[in-house]
């Protein structure tokens, strides 16, 4: 499920404090450098560039997001958004066309290049019923095409291809400061790298688990510091 997909949890589960499962962006910012530079990958419709855009208004955010419908809806949302650039591509761990499994029923935010497999039994309301193809590139190549140094902050939610495309790219990961990202409890969709193993491949890359948020049995979000940790 998707960062977007576990919000659907809320309405269901009483609040009181910050919404469960979720790192607040105000928390986030304190390890992101100043003016950074913002990828996110996943960008679904815009809801989270948005606050991105809102958070660091002297940055700039990069929004990949694949699937057509989402994309030309993030486009719409992010429009005024002068520090907003959309790019409707999936950020992979090659660049080139691939199968894309699209979600529907329950929820239209956990569509994966991998194809679903616990997921069907963890969340069988989520229905993967088309499969489009879509374009992808991976984080190095797109820098160099687009003159990009460094970035300073990525936002994942790649369901379960987050590791992936990190390990593709160690140009640009090595200027990476902070990493907030969906996390697998299970093999939610076939070669997804579990938490346990992106966590220490992560660590084994310089960054440190500055907090999590794993309510649920399958899936959460982690925020990921390189080289500082609170735990």
């Amino acid at each position: 499920m998707g960062i977007r997909s576990l919000l659907s949890r809320l309405w269901k589960e009483p609040q009181s404090g910050p919404p469960i499962g979720v790192i607040p962006k105000d928390r986030i910012a304190m390890f992101v450098p100043a003016s950074p530079v913002i990828v996110e990958a996943g960008a679904h419709i815009g809801t989270d560039t948005v606050e991105l855009a809102a958070q660091f208004p002297t940055g700039t955010v990069h929004a990949f997001e694949p699937v057509p419908e989402l994309f030309n809806q993030l486009k719409a949302r992010t429009a005024a958004l002068s520090n907003v650039r959309c790019y409707p591509v999936a950020l992979s761990n090659q660049s080139g066309k691939a199968k894309m499994f699209i979600s529907s029923g329950g929820s239209d935010a956990s569509s994966s290049l991998l194809s679903p497999k616990e997921h069907l039994n963890d969340h069988p309301e989520v229905f993967f019923s088309s499969e489009i193809e879509v374009e992808c590139i991976s984080l190095d190549e797109w820098a160099r095409n687009n003159q990009v140094s460094k970035v300073d902050f990525l936002w994942l939610d790649l369901q379960g291809h987050e590791m992936n495309v990190l390990k593709a790219s160690p140009r640009m990961l090595k200027t990476v400061q902070v990493i907030y990202s969906e996390v697998q409890l299970r093999e939610a969709y076939k070669s997804t790298q579990v938490y346990s193993v992106y966590r220490d491949w992560l660590k084994a890359e310089g960054f440190q688990v500055q907090q999590e948020e794993i309510p649920w049995e399958d899936a959460g979000n982690v925020l990921f510091v390189r080289g500082k940790s609170d735990q």
